[in-house]
């Protein structure tokens, strides 16, 4: 059996490369929020924020630890697919090696 090792690389580094272009325009999105939000109070005057309307600490601290929260939960859903992919790639060199490892069980030729 042959790999095309050379297939395998452009594969990862074209899925490493869409992954970083989603990361980007999320980021991107995101900024244009918040240009939006900006205009939107230089566009309408009277409307910044008040003092009331401002997150208290607390809420300011319940607001970063819930999206801490959610950032560990998905690097840990990411890191535990990783760890199955190792685990079935190991299974798969183990049972390559014992195939190549193993006397042949056909009858050898005349």
């Amino acid at each position: 059996m042959s790999v095309n090792v050379v297939e395998y690389f452009n594969k990862i580094q074209e899925e490493g490369l869409k992954t970083i272009k989603q990361t980007q325009d999320a980021s991107l999105a995101a900024f244009n929020e918040f240009r939006s939000f900006s205009k939107e109070l230089s566009e309408k005057p009277g409307t910044i924020p008040s003092i009331e309307n401002l997150p208290t600490p607390t809420q300011l601290v319940e607001l970063s630890f819930n999206f801490a929260s959610q950032v560990l939960e998905l690097r840990k859903a990411y890191t535990l697919k990783i760890a199955e992919l190792l685990v079935e790639t190991q299974k798969q060199a183990e049972a390559s090696v014992k195939a190549a490892t193993q006397p042949s069980t056909k009858p050898a030729s005349k």
